[in-house]
């Protein structure tokens, strides 16, 4: 018993210093020594850690009189783009995850991004994407601090895939169906989403997904020219989403589309079957890499598309690699034929050759699940309005934009899909890397009864 009790701790202390866990082995043994031998220690340490805990909370959730109806209870996570709490609506005692996005308006950069994800989310009810039930805003010593009000969800795929063990098939299909089904209604406005991880996939105890972070969510224009602050921080920043980017991305090719999705989703749907990222980089130069390594080298027309001549120099400094077959790739835990031609059509290097989210949630890989898509429900043209509006605005518009949208807020009908669903404890629904965790063990304890609760779930909630 006392072995566990500090074992919680150890894992409080990983939690509050926001690293990965294997960095903290060697202190996780130091302390685990110590404390088992002094109680009194152990005691006193974990009270300086809820102390040091519940300042943090305080300093960082500060939701002043535009938020005064949510208390904040615990830190969930924190990533790129902002910190995320679990807070209670005192007024129904209802528990909600609030993403608080630090000096939104500071730069054009991050004004666009928020814009981006409130007016994505703000008209949009789907079974399969995250529901923004408010929008408030406090004052910031570099700009406005804009305060996202989501549903909380009781975890995300990444834990699922890693913190237990090996997902049954019908079960990974159940999720990779809802993860197309969210894709095809946004795609259909004509937006990617273009920060697809397991970690940005909530899931609850009943198997229900939902698509979250749209903070890299775009609009997907031809010729459109990617702004330079923005193209930079996307490829600095977000270490943890180079498994998943597209090689048109990656490339620096000039035309971006709805295709960076179906790569990520490829990446995700191997996952779940390996339990380990399928492209592993860890640098840019080293993600292309292996992506050239595994598929081969690009033809001579994606060549002549790379606008960054170093770029182009290093592809081909790799020389030639012949294609690998998947079920190689796959490592042979893929004894479907339906499976491997699914991540084959859905991982093409040309984005021009990959399927789009229609013929991928047609695929017969869930023939034996689910049956054809009719008649589902469209992404509001609002949507795409909202989204081109902002791509063309100068940093002033775009203050001037977003003070609008979060002011309008008040007058907004937030649309939520269900009492009981809701955004990740632990790391993820909102830019929250992986790299985060949580002190809650509750997360680490969800299981998924593949023959009854998918099965019940598909029944119920999955009627198109």
């Amino acid at each position: 018993m006392q072995r566990k009790i500090i074992e919680a701790q150890c894992k409080n202390w990983t939690y509050f210093k926001n690293i990965r866990e294997e960095k903290v082995a060697i202190q996780y043994k130091k302390f685990l020594n110590i404390l088992l031998k002094m109680p009194a220690t152990a005691q006193a340490f974990n009270r300086i850690l809820d102390d040091l805990a519940r300042r943090q909370l305080l300093l960082d959730f500060q939701f002043g009189a535009a938020g005064s109806s949510y208390e904040a209870i615990r830190n969930i996570g924190s990533g790129a783009f902002g910190i995320v709490c679990e807070a209670v609506e005192t007024n129904s005692g209802k528990k909600v995850a609030i993403k608080k996005i630090g000096h939104a308006s500071a730069t054009p950069t991050s004004a666009r991004r928020t814009l981006r994800e409130i007016r994505v989310l703000r008209y949009i009810a789907h079974d399969n994407i995250v529901s923004l039930r408010d929008i408030f805003r406090t004052p910031g010593n570099l700009g406005i601090n804009v305060y996202l009000v989501m549903d909380l969800m009781e975890g995300n795929l990444h834990h699922l895939i890693y913190c237990g063990g090996p997902m049954e098939d019908d079960l990974i299909s159940h999720f990779l169906y809802q993860i197309l089904r969210g894709l095809r209604y946004i795609h259909a406005a004509g937006i990617a989403h273009r920060d697809l991880k397991p970690s940005n996939l909530l899931v609850n105890g009943d198997c229900h997904l939902r698509i979250a972070d749209f903070g890299m969510a775009k609009l997907a224009m031809k010729n459109q020219v990617e702004e330079v602050e923005e193209h930079s921080f996307y490829m600095t920043q977000h270490i943890t989403t180079l498994p998943y980017r597209a090689p048109e991305l990656l490339f620096v090719m000039p035309e971006h589309s709805t295709a960076v999705d179906l790569w990520a989703v490829a990446c995700i749907f191997a996952e779940m079957i390996i339990r380990r990222e399928l492209f592993p980089g860890r640098s840019v130069s080293g993600q292309i890499k292996i992506i050239v390594t595994m598929l081969g080298a690009p033809s001579g027309k994606i060549l002549n598309q790379i606008q960054c001549d170093r770029t182009r120099r290093l592809i081909e400094n790799f020389g030639d690699h012949p294609v690998r077959p998947w079920n190689e790739i796959i490592r042979d835990k893929a004894d479907s034929i339906e499976t491997l031609d699914l991540i084959a059509k859905m991982a093409k290097m040309d984005p021009e050759e990959r399927i789009d989210v229609n013929e991928a949630i047609q695929h017969p890989y869930f023939k034996e699940y689910y049956p054809s898509v009719i008649n589902e429900q469209a992404c509001p043209f609002k949507v795409k309005m909202d989204m081109a509006a902002i791509e063309t605005l100068s940093h002033e518009g775009l203050v001037q934009a977003l003070i609008n949208d979060v002011r309008g807020a008040d007058e907004a009908d937030f649309t939520t899909h269900s009492a009981d669903v809701a955004l990740t404890p632990g790391d993820s629904s909102s830019g929250i890397s992986e790299g985060s965790t949580s002190a809650s063990e509750d997360l680490r304890q969800i299981t998924f009864s593949v023959d009854e609760t998918a099965t019940d779930y598909r029944k119920n909630r999955l009627k198109i």
